[in-house]
């Protein structure tokens, strides 16, 4: 991941994944800050959203 991420990249993570993901956030942030701008996704509204 680290290797592939580019500029404009979204990387996607599932924080039910346990302890190895807090481990590895540890790792990935301060090498993708120290290449990026890093900006958090708004989180999903409670309401359903409908495609149209």
């Amino acid at each position: 991941m680290l290797t592939k991420t580019q500029p404009g990249g979204i990387v996607l993570l599932h924080d039910g994944a346990g302890p190895q993901t807090v481990a590895a956030l540890r790792t990935i942030l301060p090498d993708l800050a120290g290449r990026f701008t890093l900006i958090a996704l708004p989180a999903p509204t409670s309401e359903p959203q409908t495609l149209r």
